[in-house]
Parts: structure tokens; C-alpha cells; sequence
């Protein structure tokens, strides 16, 4: 007969959303906030790798799922850290490669969250779910747009400085990120803006895929809640 988990393995269970909230929240504030002191590309490495691990660690239970998860989650680490590696063409494929990667897995991690939020009705842990899984859809497609900055530079325009002679800056990993997230929000203060059609394209779809994770969120949590009333 299987043992029952213990108490501190039980509270670590229903709450380990908590930690990949908490991971993802450093990632998206104090990553911005920390990045003059270890420079944009380091202080976004280090906490995107906590996420990595918070991710893997926490949402993957089952076998299969998490040994998936452990290959790309690897792939990605490594693709991350090796951009950091002395190189013209090569680190842009890199780079791409740890973009693309990240967003796989984190799509991957997504799937497993919502699924245990709806299916296994995660309980005190469902909304750290919930709220985690928005976050991290945001993060999902600010890898994508930089994927699509370092392949076609210029796929998002900036505002244009006050010195026309000047250079329009390119958006960096932050900037996506703030772009990616007042998308995923519908606010669209129209600051940066996409310019080539795959960079429109994918803008409208985050827009959508976050109005249909509010609506299905909501839907959810609510009808839980009331059947749990009724079951009362």
C-alpha cells in the first residue's frame, strides 16, 4: 500500500502554483528593475532560468509529461546561456533557438496548469493557477516576438526620438515584454508598434488568446464554485 503524503508534502502541492507566480513575477518586475545594476541580457538570463526551473519543478507530475518537459526545459537553458558565447550568425540562431525553445516549454507548462486548474480543480491553488497561467501566456508570446525581432529586426517600430538624425532604437527583451503584456490586456497604448504582417498577425492573435483565457477562466471558477455550493 502506498503511503499518504505527509503534511508538508500535501501544503507543497496545493500550493506550488505559488512559486511559479512568484518566479514569474520576478521575471516580468524585478528583472526590468535589476537590469542596470547586471545589465538587461544577464539579469534576464538568471531570473528567466528560475522561472525554468520553478516551472519544471512544480507543474509536471506526471512521468511522461515531465520527462518531456525536463528535454525542452534543458534545450532551452542551455540554447540560453550558450548565446552568451563569443559569435556573429551562429548566436542568432542561438538565440532564436532558446526563444523558441522557452515558448514550447512554457506552452507545454500552460497546458499542464489550466488542466489542473479545470480538471483536477486544484482548490486553494486555483486561483495562483489561474493567475499564473495569464502571466505566463504573456511571457509565451514576448518569446515569440523576440524570436521574431532577432530574425527580422525591425518587425517592431518604436517611438522615434526627439533628434530626427538619430537611429530608431530596436526593441529589446523588455520592451517586448511590456508590448507583449498591454497586448495580452487589450490596452494598446500604441507606443511600439508591429510592423511587418507576421508581427501584426501574432499581436492580434495574443490579443484574442487572452480575451478567450479571461472568458474561459471566469467560466470555470465560477461554475466550480457553484457546484461546490450546491454540493453543500
Amino acid at each position: 500500500m502506498d503511503a499518504s503524503p505527509g503534511p508538508l508534502a500535501a501544503i507543497g502541492h496545493r500550493w506550488r502554483f505559488a512559486v511559479v507566480l512568484l518566479a514569474s513575477v520576478l521575471l516580468t518586475v524585478a528583472q526590468p528593475l535589476t537590469s542596470g545594476l547586471f545589465g538587461d541580457r544577464g539579469s534576464f538570463d538568471v531570473f528567466f532560468s528560475l522561472l525554468i526551473a520553478a516551472v519544471l519543478l512544480m507543474v509536471f507530475e506526471h512521468r511522461e509529461r515531465r520527462r518531456i518537459a525536463t528535454w525542452l526545459a534543458g534545450a532551452a537553458f542551455l540554447s540560453v546561456w550558450a548565446s552568451h558565447l563569443p559569435g556573429g550568425s551562429a548566436v542568432r540562431i542561438l538565440v532564436v533557438a532558446a526563444y523558441l525553445l522557452a515558448a514550447s516549454f512554457f506552452s507545454f507548462a500552460l497546458y499542464g496548469i489550466v488542466r489542473a486548474v479545470f480538471v483536477k480543480q486544484a482548490s486553494g491553488g486555483a486561483i495562483f493557477g489561474a493567475v499564473c497561467g495569464y502571466l505566463l501566456l504573456g511571457i509565451i508570446w514576448s518569446l515569440l516576438y523576440s524570436a521574431l525581432e532577432a530574425v527580422s529586426p525591425g518587425a517592431f517600430r518604436m517611438p522615434a526620438p526627439a533628434d530626427a538624425e538619430v537611429l530608431l532604437p530596436r526593441p529589446d527583451r523588455g520592451a517586448l515584454g511590456y508590448f507583449s503584456f498591454v497586448t495580452l490586456a487589450t490596452v494598446g497604448y500604441g507606443d511600439i508598434t508591429p510592423v511587418t504582417p507576421l508581427a501584426r498577425t501574432l499581436a492580434w492573435l495574443e490579443a484574442i488568446s487572452g480575451q478567450f483565457y479571461l472568458a474561459i477562466l471566469v467560466a470555470g471558477l465560477v461554475g466550480f464554485k457553484v457546484t461546490q455550493a450546491m454540493k453543500d
